[in-house]
């Protein structure tokens, strides 16, 4: 018999970096000052695009930030969410999308962090309605 993972237990890969996870679809952080939050339709999120070489990294910082609370919740697609696709997402939330100045604290934070492209801000009401394409993003930024 071989050592090392087996077949079954590579498939499933469980690991803390997005990266190489296969052992679930999301990894996901909350602040403890906000442990409540939930999703609702009022919340929405920034949805930060990036490339599988350097989610480890970006989510690192997002983690971070959280942890020191100058973020409240977020997730990052692992390697099991993004086979097939061109990278990962991670989503940066606010509680409430029609609350402007909080929408945009959570861009100043993740501007200060590094993430100075434009990023679109969704919905969570639009994306349970399945708005994706033109109209999909409620404000870029």
């Amino acid at each position: 018999m071989k050592e090392g993972i087996g077949a079954g237990e590579q498939l499933f890969r469980k690991s803390d970096k997005p990266s190489q996870d296969l052992s679930c679809n999301w990894h996901y952080k909350k602040s403890s000052s906000y442990n409540d939050f939930a999703s609702t339709e009022a919340t929405g999120k920034w949805c930060i695009f990036v490339s599988t070489t350097d989610v480890d990294e970006e989510w690192r910082k997002i983690s971070e930030a959280i942890e020191n609370d100058r973020l409240i919740c977020a997730k990052v697609s692992t390697a099991l969410r993004s086979m097939g696709r061109d990278g990962h997402v991670i989503c940066v939330y606010t509680r409430d999308w029609a609350d402007r100045q909080d929408l945009m604290h959570a861009r100043e934070v993740l501007l200060s962090l590094g993430f100075v492209k434009e990023l679109g801000y969704k919905r969570d009401i639009d994306t349970r309605n399945r708005i994706y394409g033109a109209g999909e993003w409620y404000l870029r930024a």
